[in-house]
Order: C-alpha cells, then structure tokens, then sequence
C-alpha cells in the first residue's frame, strides 16, 4: 500500500496529486463502472480487470512522464485514491488536454476542483504549457462549474462528438491559457505550507502519558 506523502509536490488545499498505481485501479474501476460517472466521462461499457491491466500496461506504464501523466487524487494524510486526473494529448511546452473524475462518494465536495487547480498549476509551472483544454458534456452542469472555479473558458461546441445511448450528442470545449492562469487570484500548488501533522486528542495524549 502506497504511504501518503508528508510534503507532496503537487497539491492543492485540501487533496494532493500523485503517480497512479496499479493497485488503485481497484477503487477506481468500480467508480468508471457507476452509471453517472460512465455517461459523463464516455465510458460506453463496464471496464473488467483485464482490461484495467491492459490499460495500465499499455497506457499508464508506457506513457506516464512522456506523452501524458497519470495521477492519483489523495486527501492530504492519506494515500488513498479518491479520484484520477491527468494529461493526454501532451504537446511538450504548448498545449494538453486534461481528464478527471471522482468517485461517486466525493462528488460535490469540491475536491475535484481543488485537484484540478493543482494539476493545472503543475501544467503551466512545471510542464511550461501555454493551453490546457477539455471537452466535456454539455449537459454536465457541475463539471463545467467546476471547470469554470478553475479559469476555464468555453471555446465553442463540436457537434456530433460521440454517439451514445442511441443518439448523437455534443460536446462543450473548454480552456484555459498561460495569461488566464497568471491572472487568476489565488495560492499555486507550491505555495501551500506543508500540511500539518495531526493533532493527538486529549485523551489519547492522557493515556499515553500513563504508560510512561
């Protein structure tokens, strides 16, 4: 089992990025399984587990730190996965093209925006890009909210994107620029400090005292 991270480098306020693992395919593939989830992110069928290895071993090990990145959502003191996030389509030093989703119990918290915001930050401060973009569901009102939180502009809709549950539908585009995140009024992924430890309770502190 992964061990959380005392300081990670990619984090936001409340949750931190890492490299996924093939053990968080786990939680993760019962998550792209969820009815909701599978229509919103374009899954059109249940993912098994052979093909989660195949995707590990052909996507995530093949590529991750070259032509895209695969990470991890984590709460901060945690090492658990509560969602993915990452790049595809990456244009070394120009543009990408970002993907996330939650798992259904963190949904509307607004961890997936805090998550979004760092990996955003490690796009333009650490990969030197100058356009993030997305496509997404233009029926998918809490998405592009969030996507909004984040600086995104919408660029327009491509018509007829993809066909699914027996109809064609569309979908909204997305971005966001180098001087769009420049401007944006709040904390990078390296300005936090590190995260506290947690406090002991009081009478966990008293019980221990005993025992000395």
């Amino acid at each position: 089992m992964t061990s959380p991270h005392a300081n990670p480098a990619i984090r936001g306020k409340r949750v931190y990025l890492r490299p996924l693992e093939r053990e968080d395919l786990e939680r993760t593939v019962p998550a792209v399984n969820d009815r909701d989830i599978a229509h919103f992110t374009g899954f059109p069928m249940p993912v098994g587990k052979a093909g989660a290895d195949r995707f590990f071993e052909e996507e995530v090990s093949k590529k991750h730190g070259e032509s895209a990145y695969y990470f991890a959502i984590c709460r901060l003191g945690s090492a658990e996965v509560i969602g993915e996030c990452g790049f595809h389509d990456l244009r070394s030093g120009m543009r990408a093209d970002v993907g996330i989703f939650m798992l259904p119990a963190y949904v509307g918290k607004g961890l997936g925006t805090d998550a979004m915001n760092a990996l955003v930050d490690f796009g333009f401060g650490e990969l030197m890009l100058e356009r993030i973009g997305l496509v997404v569901d233009p029926e998918n009102a809490r998405a592009i909210a969030s996507y909004e939180k984040c600086g995104f502009t919408r660029e327009g809709v491509m018509r007829a994107f993809r066909r699914h549950r027996g109809r064609i539908s569309d979908a909204l585009v997305m971005s966001i620029t180098r001087p769009e995140w420049d401007a944006l009024d709040r904390p990078r992924a390296w300005d936090y400090p590190p995260p506290r430890a947690k406090r002991a309770s009081a009478g966990s502190t008293r019980a221990r005292s005993r025992t000395r």
